[in-house]
């Protein structure tokens, strides 16, 4: 299909809840593979900085969640806590540990990312903009 045609067909949507929880996600990941690889390579020096962004973007992980919602919020809740108890061991293991727990979630979301959106542009789920 030609580009310019494939650009017409697509709707202009805005930034969505799903496409931004992807992205925290990723950062969360990057962190914890930063943290494990500088781990590996004996460069714990330059951990603290790492560590603070990990649990950072953990921590945002973790305030998002609405535990009202049910068993799943809970559930991602106490994965969270445990990759943040993952971060406070000095040891690549441990990191990858994390990273592999919150990639897993993360792929959820990307797997349900399509669905998420149009629940939000057609109004089943309330759009970020909504919301205060």
């Amino acid at each position: 299909m030609n580009p310019h045609l494939k650009y017409k067909t697509v709707q202009s949507y805005s930034w969505t809840r799903v496409d931004m929880l992807i992205v925290v996600y990723d950062q969360a990941v990057a962190a914890l593979s930063d943290g494990a690889r500088l781990l590996e390579q004996n460069r714990s020096a330059e951990l603290p900085a790492v560590k603070l962004r990990a649990m950072k973007t953990l921590l945002a992980i973790a305030e998002g969640l609405n535990l009202q919602r049910g068993e799943l919020p809970i559930q991602v809740l106490r994965l969270v806590v445990f990759a943040l108890d993952q971060v406070r061991i000095e040891s690549a293991e441990a990191w990858r540990t994390a990273e592999s727990v919150i990639s897993t979630l993360r792929a959820g979301f990307l797997e349900i990312q399509d669905e998420a959106r149009n629940d939000e542009y057609e109004g089943r789920i309330p759009a970020l903009d909504a919301v205060h």
